[in-house]
This record gives structure tokens, C-alpha cells and sequence, in this order.
């Protein structure tokens, strides 16, 4: 899955692994803003322990150990992080509500993404990931969709709705679907 190699979304083992941040990431977004332990159980399952982020509830993640968030980072409510790949957030980003962040994805034909293993009766599917990096100081706006393999560079802006399908430079706005540099910063 890491390597970028296909693999079956019901394998027992990545399934197990995503319930146990799923116990872990109900803790979190049921916990008041005030209990001690709310940031704990987050970085219990990030792939870092940064000392200074700020996430609001609810917030969703699939396993959590292959996301690395920077210091000083803000994520607003309704977040969705599928990270299949490694995803990697930079220092000082703001992410707005209800960005998804996936890295996974499907292949486009059904023969191809529904496959019926041992049992005819149970239907799996085939998916294949590549990581996300977003930069340091950027602002990703509400409701953005980032897919997989794409990098945004530093210090850029990502217009709300916009959906981010190929890497992104340093230094500029983009926005639309699919999003396009719209001005130089």
C-alpha cells in the first residue's frame, strides 16, 4: 500500500489497524475541549508528536501513523484525512472545514476494482495510493479536495471548492475544478 502497489481495501490486517484509530479518533471527537487527554489521543495515532496543532471535532483520519502534521497548525471542523500514502502537512497551515485530504483512489473500470477473493458472495475492493504534501504557511480552503500524488508548495492558498488533481507551486492562489493557478503571490 506505502509502496503505491495495488491492495485489497478488506484486507483483515488494514482494517484492524484503521478500527483501532477509529476507537482512538472517537475518543478525541467525543472528548470536551478542556479534558487533558483530547490532544492526546490525537497524536497517539499520528506518524508525529508536533506540540503545537489545533484541530477541531470532528475530525477523520484512516490510520493516522502515515500522516506527519507541522507545529503551529490548524485544522477546522469536519476534516477527512485517507491516508493510505503518506501524507505530510507543513508547519503553520491552515486547513478550513470539510477539506478531504485522499490519498487512495480506485481503478476507473469495475472488472478491474471489484474483485471476489475466496467467497463469490464477498466483494472487495482494489485500491492503489500515492502520498499528499502540502507546504509550510499555506491555507487550504473550505471544502477542498486533494487526491493523490498531488504537492502543494509553500506559502499557496487553495480556493474553497477547489479541486487539486496535479501539484500545486509555491507562492500563488489556485482555485476551480480542477484547480489552476489564478494568481502569483
Amino acid at each position: 500500500m506505502l509502496a503505491g502497489e495495488p491492495f485489497l481495501a478488506g484486507d483483515p490486517d488494514l482494517i484492524a489497524h484503521a478500527t483501532r484509530t477509529r476507537a482512538a479518533m472517537k475518543k478525541f471527537n467525543e472528548a470536551e475541549y478542556d479534558d487533558p487527554n483530547r490532544t492526546q489521543y490525537l497524536r497517539d495515532v499520528l506518524g508525529n508528536d508536533p506540540e503545537e496543532i489545533w484541530v477541531e471535532s470532528p475530525f477523520f483520519i484512516e490510520y493516522g501513523e502515515f500522516t506527519e502534521i507541522g507545529e503551529q497548525t490548524f485544522i477546522n471542523r469536519g476534516c477527512v484525512i485517507m491516508d493510505n500514502a503518506h501524507v505530510k502537512i507543513g508547519g503553520q497551515t491552515l486547513i478550513a472545514p470539510n477539506v478531504q485530504i485522499l490519498t487512495a483512489g480506485h481503478p476507473i473500470r469495475a472488472d478491474e476494482r471489484c474483485v471476489y477473493p475466496d467467497n463469490p458472495d464477498q466483494m472487495n475492493f482494489v485500491n492503489k495510493a500515492a502520498p499528499i504534501t502540502i507546504g509550510n504557511n499555506c491555507w487550504i480552503g473550505a471544502g477542498a479536495i486533494i487526491v493523490p500524488g498531488v504537492t502543494i508548495g509553500d506559502r499557496t492558498t487553495i480556493g474553497a471548492g477547489a479541486v487539486v488533481t496535479k501539484d500545486i507551486p509555491s507562492d500563488c492562489v489556485a482555485a476551480g475544478n480542477p484547480a489552476r493557478v489564478v494568481k502569483k503571490l
